[in-house]
């Protein structure tokens, strides 16, 4: 008998940055080109390993200044996609948002789950010899727990 399959689209993808580095050309490009093609919202989220509330008044000045380069990379990010979309018809839409937490797997694990992310496209960082082959740690947690489909971009 034939099972009808139901066809589902991305409407929300996430591109999380995290352990102080900005996010390869590569990866945003990947990103960007789903987001254009399944009409999708992009988030980018970046994650600050501290445990601290970056809402609150007295932030330590070192997480204000990891807050402040986040920042900064989102105007570079937002930037690019504005300057690759001025000849679009349909706008790319994005949300940036910046969050604090000790574990960079789980935050984006839960933040996914918590705002109905349909697809979330990370980037593979690993120090090991074996650099391609395997996943690291927070790479590796977002594929194991993650409620949708993490495409990962080497």
């Amino acid at each position: 008998m034939h099972r009808s399959i139901e066809t589902k689209t991305f409407c929300k993808i996430l591109l999380p940055i995290y352990e102080s580095r900005t996010s390869n050309d590569r990866v945003v490009n990947y990103a960007i080109k789903i987001a254009q093609d399944y009409d999708a919202q992009l988030v980018i989220l970046n994650i600050i390993r501290a445990d601290a509330d970056l809402h609150n008044v007295n932030v330590p000045s070192h997480i204000i200044s990891m807050k402040e380069q986040a920042e900064s990379n989102f105007i570079k990010i937002t930037e690019k996609i504005h300057e690759d979309n001025s000849n679009k018809e349909n706008v790319l839409r994005i949300k940036t948002e910046i969050v604090a937490s000790v574990r960079a797997a789980d935050a984006i694990v839960s933040y996914a789950k918590d705002k109905d992310i349909d697809l979330i496209i990370i980037e593979p960082r690993t120090s090991s010899k074996l650099k391609g082959v395997l996943l690291g740690n927070t790479e590796s947690d977002v594929v194991r727990f993650a409620h949708c489909p993490v495409l990962t971009i080497k």
